[in-house]
């Protein structure tokens, strides 16, 4: 699996204990949890600012045995670098932002990001507060962490299998 913008909300949601619903991504035009109608506490706001490739890629031959056959997984993996950025928001948020420091020695988010192949570097945790603004509607206090560090593989099966299927505008495109 990789560690995408996908991946990370669930990673996110699991690590605080909330519902994936609460961990939104970083940008205006998203689901609004201060609204009035989303009754929430606590939400936290995320983004991957980049992934940075740390090493060239490498090859990796192995094999696999299923059902008694041995088939031949080989892929490619290189090491990357996630710098993600985290709001937190709600009256708990200094809190939250404060928490992150500790992650290292959580072995839940050990657990977490071991499932991107990953484990969060011991970098800057810095907790920064700003004034949260959305859609011009409210103003709330906000706690950043603005560079989180992520070590991960990133790893592609180069199993030179039949190229999946593509769906275009409905129809199916065939090779």
């Amino acid at each position: 699996m990789e560690l995408n913008q996908t991946t990370l909300r669930g990673i996110l949601a699991a690590v605080l204990s909330v519902d994936p619903k609460y961990v939104v991504p970083k940008q205006g035009n998203w689901w609004n949890p201060q609204d009035k109608e989303a009754n929430i506490a606590n939400w936290c706001a995320y983004q991957i600012k980049r992934n940075r490739p740390r090493t060239t890629p490498f090859y990796q031959e192995g094999s696999k045995k299923v059902n008694n056959a041995t088939t031949p997984v080989n892929s490619v993996a290189v090491l990357k670098i996630a710098e993600i950025d985290l709001q937190f928001v709600g009256p708990q948020s200094e809190d939250l932002a404060q928490s992150v420091s500790m992650w290292p020695l959580r072995s839940d988010v050990k657990a977490e990001f071991q499932k991107v192949h990953g484990a969060i570097m011991n970098d800057e945790y810095d907790a920064i507060s700003s004034i949260f603004h959305q859609d011009g509607g409210n103003t709330v206090m906000a706690w950043n962490v603005p560079n989180v560090k992520v070590l991960w593989y990133s790893i592609l099966d180069t199993n030179q299998g039949p190229m999946p299927e593509l769906t275009l505008n409905g129809n199916i495109r065939r090779k």
